[in-house]
């Protein structure tokens, strides 16, 4: 797994890595060990997925404050996005 840090410092990209044979690939998606020692140590309590049929779809994540605050890992399957922070 590979943690690349961004313009913003809150923000890091998150890269799986990818370990393929004849059967296809099995990556790991989180690992908190890996997370904490790029400073992140945040506890996800809960992980949604959604599915965008046509091209052009605006989802949004919405700002927190605490105590309601809640660290955001977005994960894209296919395609592409544009992601705002």
């Amino acid at each position: 797994m590979q943690v690349i840090e961004t313009e913003i410092p809150a923000v890091r990209r998150v890269v799986p890595t990818r370990f393929g044979d004849a059967r296809g690939w099995f990556c790991e998606t989180y690992r908190a060990d890996i997370l904490a020692r790029a400073g992140i140590a945040d506890v996800f309590i809960q992980d949604n997925q959604s599915f965008s049929a046509p091209r052009g779809t605006v989802r949004g994540l919405h700002f927190q404050r605490p105590p309601m605050a809640q660290a955001k890992l977005i994960r894209v399957l296919a395609g592409a996005i544009l992601d705002v922070a």
